[in-house]
């Protein structure tokens, strides 16, 4: 289920602009194989969001192959990413994705588990990241997203991808043999958390698969 128009997703994406050349082979081998990339339509918000906040300090759950953490590195050339991938296969072609698109010395890939990547993080005491992307498995976002504010600065924004997961989040009869039920129930009190923690301003956004953007501020910040 598509949670937009096609015709109005087509338009959209034929005025996308790729924010550097090195990305076009990237994102067409993606498209191509299928591979979980971040959409056209999601990457252009992102870039505004970018420049907007201009982020210094990005740490990404769910690398898959690369293409959001190299995006992030080229959209800006002064920010250092920190990117966590639990699938091997992906890490390595991560690995030499990132390489080919010339970044691989502001984007750092772990191989493991996001809380736990967080958790190693904080205790080395790498922290104050003032970006936090979150797009793995959408039924582990609220721990991904507790262990992650543990390394975010005051004023951090906070944007979870894919949060309406073809639209089954707020429709369950597009997910009529239940496959998905555990998956839609994790973002749906994901969600109310978002809304519901007084640390968090968050808003979402029919864009892309859904995206919701959190600023973040500490209660005693």
């Amino acid at each position: 289920m598509d949670i937009t128009a096609k015709s109005v997703t087509r338009y959209i994406n034929s005025k996308y602009e790729a924010a550097s050349e090195k990305l076009i082979p990237f994102r067409n081998v993606g498209e191509r194989d299928r591979i979980p990339i971040i959409l056209r339509e999601t990457e252009s918000f992102l870039g505004v969001l970018l420049d907007l906040a201009r982020p210094v300090k990005i740490f990404e759950i769910g690398t898959a192959i690369g293409y959001s953490a190299a995006f992030f590195a080229v959209s800006r050339e002064d920010a250092e990413v920190y990117s966590v991938e639990k699938d091997e296969y992906a890490f390595r072609a991560a690995q030499a994705n990132i390489r080919n698109a010339g970044v691989e010395d502001r984007v750092h890939l772990y191989l493991g588990d996001g809380q736990e990547v967080a958790e190693r993080l904080r205790d080395e005491g790498i922290r104050d990241f003032d970006m936090i992307f979150i797009d793995a498995a959408k039924s582990h976002y609220r721990r991904f997203l507790d262990s992650s504010l543990g390394i975010a600065k005051d004023g951090c924004l906070v944007v979870c991808d894919n949060i309406l997961q073809h639209g089954m989040t707020c429709d369950e009869t597009a997910d009529p043999k239940n496959k998905h039920k555990t998956n839609i129930a994790a973002m749906k009190n994901f969600i109310d958390h978002l809304y519901l923690d007084d640390e968090l301003k968050t808003r979402i956004f029919s864009i892309g698969d859904g995206i919701a953007v959190s600023e973040y501020r500490k209660k005693n910040g």
